[in-house]
């Protein structure tokens, strides 16, 4: 009867112990008695209540993190686009620049069309003003028949014309 007695006390004490909490104990080791143990301090459910706690955190920053992403999906879409009109931009500066190089080859080719023609023409109007200088002083000196000098007066201002004319 004695042995029966301590044996009720140790297992008295033993489920006393097994009541109590423990918030560092693993309710997954311990086999079979931490098992029992686990069930009956209600380990389990602290162990449950915090593995839920870590879950909702996690999500939370899932959730977080996600806004971040969107944030920044949406700011390199704006920076995207703004590089993108940048570059039309670009684009139709450098069209503008060629075509204006393109003018500037024009003109410098007009510019030289036109001094070669201005010098013709210089050198026609020179080779004009000399035929009539000598026209003149056959003239005065009376080289010419009337016939000679309306023919060279003919030629002259036909030669004239066509100066004129360019």
């Amino acid at each position: 009867m004695k042995i029966l007695s301590i044996s009720s006390i140790i297992l008295s004490l033993l489920i006393l112990n097994a009541c109590a909490t423990d918030p560092t104990n693993d309710p997954r080791t311990g086999g079979f008695f931490g098992g029992v143990h686990g069930l009956a301090a209600g380990d389990y459910e602290v162990r449950q209540q915090e593995l839920q706690g870590e879950r909702d955190e996690t999500l939370n920053e899932l959730r977080a993190l996600r806004e971040e992403g969107a944030y920044l999906e949406a700011e390199r879409q704006m920076k995207a686009e703004d590089v993108a009109e940048q570059r039309r931009q670009l684009a139709a500066l450098k069209a503008k620049n060629q075509a204006l190089a393109r003018r500037i080859n024009e003109l410098r080719r007009s510019k030289s069309m036109t001094e070669q023609q201005t010098a013709d023409l210089r050198r026609k109007q020179q080779q004009l003003t000399r035929n009539i200088q000598q026209f003149e002083v056959q003239l005065e000196q009376g080289q010419l028949s009337v016939q000679q000098a309306e023919t060279q007066q003919l030629s002259l201002e036909r030669q004239y014309d066509a100066i004129k004319d360019l």
